[in-house]
């Protein structure tokens, strides 16, 4: 009898993966009986291995339990995780890989769901540092490129939006959004603070805040936004190695004033995506 521990995807449900066995010959047959009329789009797998010399329930059970703070019901097999986490585990169990390649997943749908879930994430398609990027003008990539970086050496977690993305302190649990950053097609390429989650997740002191948005304000780099309490800065202009120099420090020193009230409680509300 088959052993296949598998690993699912839903467009439907973004950030959460399914981890279940079926002693069914494929899993093919499974996501198909998942595909219910409580679910609006089928689900896709992103790994199915075949075990072999091992027990299926239990490394299903560890999966499970090594994921067990990620878990959404605790008497569901959803997890908020990205699927190559529980993949990476799976993949070194010993047995054969037996995913269905994009034509065998979709061989028990109908066309319709098929053409239903493509739309969907037509629609839902976020964009990438490559793309984001390249839709810069010279001016924009030069700051972005910088921006980016920051992040990436203070650890700060990059979410990837419709268009364009978030710098995250990742804090108890929670992302506090420390700047979205925006392509010429929105908001006319420019970088914007996330005040408004800084002070709800990350519990930084009111008085803090405004005492940072003051100094942002000083280097006339920013100005007040559009939304309420927030404020951004042109990035499709020439700038001075000195003013990169000057938003790098304040974007690095917002970064450690939410580290450093990291220790009071967290609202567990997730922040809202960049788009």
């Amino acid at each position: 009898m088959p052993n296949i521990v598998y690993v699912l995807t839903n467009p439907a449900m973004p950030g959460i993966v399914k981890i279940g066995l079926t002693h069914r010959d494929d899993v093919e047959r499974r996501m198909a009986e998942l595909f219910s009329t409580g679910v609006p789009l089928p689900f896709e797998c992103a790994i199915a291995r075949q075990l072999e010399g091992v027990e299926a329930s239990q490394v299903e059970n560890a999966l499970h339990v090594a994921f067990g703070p990620s878990r959404v019901h605790p008497y569901r097999e959803f997890f908020q995780i990205e699927p190559e986490q529980a993949a990476s585990v799976l993949r070194v169990m010993p047995g054969k890989d037996v995913t269905p390649g994009v034509a065998q997943q979709t061989a028990e749908l109908e066309p319709e769901d098929v053409e239903a879930a493509a739309a969907y994430k037509r629609r839902q398609a976020r964009t990438n540092e490559d793309d984001f990027m390249a839709s810069l003008s010279e001016n924009g990539i030069r700051i972005y490129e910088r921006v980016l970086a920051l992040g990436k050496q203070e650890g700060m977690f990059i979410s990837w939006g419709k268009q364009g993305f978030s710098l995250n302190v990742v804090s108890k649990g929670s992302n506090v959004v420390v700047c979205y950053g925006y392509p010429p097609s929105a908001f006319n390429q420019r970088l914007w603070t996330g005040f408004t989650t800084v002070s709800k997740k990350g519990n930084v002191p009111t008085e803090v805040i405004e005492a940072l948005k003051g100094e942002a304000l000083s280097t006339g780099l920013w100005v007040p936004s559009g939304r309420v309490g927030e404020i951004s800065c042109e990035t499709d202009r020439q700038w001075q190695e000195s003013e990169v120099e000057t938003l790098l420090a304040w974007l690095e020193s917002l970064n450690k004033t939410i580290r450093k009230y990291e220790d009071s409680p967290v609202d567990t509300e997730q922040p809202s995506d960049p788009s």
